[in-house]
Parts: structure tokens; sequence; C-alpha cells
């Protein structure tokens, strides 16, 4: 593994503010009110890689922003999903009325619209047509002769021109794009991939059963070596995220600070999450907050000026891909210490002092850091404290996949 990481990749001050700034700015609705009538069944609820179409699209896209909901003509089916879900505002039928009610029920300036069928859209593109809508009514991809209504940014200005084109029995949604200010993310120039493939939706059975494979078969040879349920948890999991396992006292803590040192000075903005199996005590007894939870409180909070911090009781501890769900902070990367029987990719930290094998197989990790080498396990090794070797690491192979 080279120790040298392209500038280009890194993440500018000036892309980190972007980034900040649009989660507050636009928020985001999952058309989901189509009739379906070529899946033969509600697509949003059609089984997609070990849950629903629309729980896949729900993960891949509600954590970019600060705000998400979903958009339906009837509601009551889709509260299970964990996101507020808003009445069609019409009674007419057809996309633009789907439209219409996110920006109507939207509480940002800007909407940015997604219908729920389409499951190979990127966090890249989402992220620039957020960023980039500033100051039009409309931003819609456009590639070649071809636009697409349903994965663009709508503002609070096109609500009275799309109610009266709903009214006169307007269908075809860019038909008034023209009387608006509407802005074009072009992308005939490749840089989002093939936009063929990007803007891909699901209508029928075949369809569904072609992106569930095509899905399933896509990766780098490195990528497929891994076990199925490792490659399932890097598709379906909203962040990316890697974690650092090894055996007791093999220095995993060592190693986690001087890769999120690395990452930070890179740009990166990282969640750390640490797995104590034995469990833990965070509150101060005597507290007012410690007091609350003692008298049967399931949640208990605290808040101040610069941080704030939940605890919450349960029965069962979440999986990890529920537990990166819950973060809604803007941040590019999750580093977990521990969670060894979770399925997120690893790399394993190993000390001869400590042991001369390892706790995980081939299959699970993306790399291993150590004092001794492994000839065994055809993944890149790097010797301890190289945390450059590291970032660059999950930099490829990571945040590169996202």
């Amino acid at each position: 593994m080279s120790g040298g990481t392209d500038a280009a990749r890194r993440p500018s001050a000036e892309a980190a503010s972007c980034w900040r700034s649009y989660r507050s700015d636009v928020s985001v609705a999952l058309l989901a009110g189509g009739l379906s009538t070529r899946m033969g069944e509600d697509k949003a609820f059609a089984p997609f890689l070990g849950g629903t179409l629309l729980e896949w699209m729900r993960d891949r896209v509600a954590p970019l922003f600060s705000h998400a909901f979903v958009v339906a003509r009837d509601p009551g089916r889709f509260h299970s999903l964990g996101l507020p879900v808003v009445t069609d505002a019409l009674p007419e039928i057809g996309s633009a009325v789907g439209i219409y009610t996110a920006v109507l029920a939207a509480p940002t300036e800007r909407v940015l619209c997604v219908a729920c069928d389409m499951p190979f859209l990127t966090p890249r593109l989402l992220r620039e047509l957020a960023v980039r809508s500033e100051g039009y009514d409309v931003f819609v991809p456009r590639h070649g002769e071809y636009l697409q209504p349903l994965c663009a940014v709508y503002g609070k200005g096109t609500l009275d021109a799309y109610l009266a084109f709903i009214r006169a029995g307007g269908r075809r949604i860019f038909d008034i794009y023209p009387d608006l200010r509407t802005g074009y993310l072009d992308l005939d120039d490749g840089r989002h991939g093939d936009p063929e493939h990007l803007f891909l939706n699901v209508n029928t059975p075949a369809e569904l059963t072609a992106a569930r494979e095509r899905l399933a078969a896509e990766g780098p040879p490195w990528f497929m070596a891994l076990r199925p349920a490792i490659r399932a948890f890097m598709v379906t999991t909203p962040l990316p995220t890697v974690s650092f396992i090894g055996k007791k006292k093999s220095g995993k803590t060592t190693v986690v600070l001087g890769v999120v040192g690395e990452l930070r000075r890179r740009g990166y903005r990282v969640a750390v999450l640490k797995h104590d199996t034995h469990g833990f005590e965070i509150d101060v007894p005597g507290t007012d907050s410690y007091r609350f939870r003692e008298l049967g409180a399931e949640v208990v909070g605290i808040s101040s000026p610069d941080k704030y911090v939940w605890q919450v009781t349960v029965e069962e501890e979440p999986a990890l891909g529920e537990l990166v769900r819950q973060i809604r902070e803007p941040v590019d990367l999750v580093i977990t210490e521990g969670f060894k029987k979770q399925d997120a990719p690893k790399i394993e930290v190993s000390r001869r002092a400590r042991s001369t094998e390892l706790v995980s197989t081939p299959d699970e990790l993306i790399g291993i850091t150590s004092d001794q080498t492994f000839p065994d396990y055809p993944v890149p090794q790097f010797e301890l404290g190289d945390s450059r070797g590291l970032a660059d690491l999950i930099e490829e192979r990571i945040l590169g996949q996202v």
C-alpha cells in the first residue's frame, strides 16, 4: 500500500463548509406515491437487499440531510419507516402532485425530491445537487436531451406554478421548467459515472431482480473477496464505516487515535464509536440526570452550548448498522473500536507480545496493522503506527466506495 494520497480526493475547507451549510438549507423528500402498475405490487415495499426498496433509499439518502420525509398517498403504511410521512396535498394523481406536496411540506426553502425507485443514486451526486441549487427554483440533472425531474431540487417559488399546472391537467413535470428559474447539472462529462446507470429506476419484477443482482455483484476484487454479509453492510449502511478490532490490550485505541488524527488533518469529519462488552457508566451519581435515570426514565439527555448526549436504556444492544443510522451530524466516516462480531469491514490490530494469531478470518478484513506478518492473509498489511498508510487504505476502500 502506498503511503501517499491524491490531494484531489481530500475535502477542501470550502467543500466542508458547503457540506455543513446545505444540510440545513435543503431537506429531502422520498416520493412513494406511485401506482406501481407494472410491478404488480407497491414497489416501495418490494424486498431489496435485506429490507425493502424504500428502506434502501432511506438509508442511502436520509442521513445526508438534516430533515427527511416521505410523500405518499396512503401514509398509514409508512409509519414504521421512522421518517415523517406527508399525505398528497391534492386529489389529482401524478408525480407533479408529489413534488408540489414535498415543496409545500418542506421546512426548508428548497427540497430535493427523489423517487423511491432509484437505488443507484450516489451521495456525491445528491450532495452536488443540493449545494449548487441555491438561487434556482428548480435544479435538475441533465444528460444529453434527458432530464431527471424525480431527482431534482425544487424551491418554494415553484408552488404557484405547479398548482396551476396540476389544476390545468398538466402531466410532464418539466413542461413548466422554461417558466421558472431552472438550473442544470450537466452529467455528460462522466464525473458521476454513467447517467443511464445512476438514474436506472425499478418498474417491473425483472428490473427489481436485475438491480439486486447488479448491486450484489458490483465491486473490485478485494470487495468481492469479503463475505456477503460484510458486502451487504457496506452497501446498505448510510455512512462509510470501518471497525478496528483485535485482542484485548493489542493497542487498538492507540492505532485509532493515530488514524483519526491523520484523517482530521486531511479534512474529514469523523465519528468514533467504542464498543464495551461489559457495560459502562458515563453519568455521575447524584447529578440530576443520574437521578432521572435511576427513577426509570428510558431516555435521559443533557445539553450545553458546546455538546449534548442522550442516554438510552435498552433491553438488547442495537446492531452496529442501526447505531450508525442514528448519527445525524454531518460526518464523512464512522470508525469503531471493537464490534468484532458485527458485519462491518475490519482492520485488525495485532501485537506479537499479545498473540501470534488473529481473531478474524481473511474474508472479514480490509487490512492488518501489526509488528508481525501474516502470509496467509491476502490483505494489505501495515506496521504499527503507520497512520498515514491506514488512512490511505480507508480512503481507497471505505471512503472510495461511497
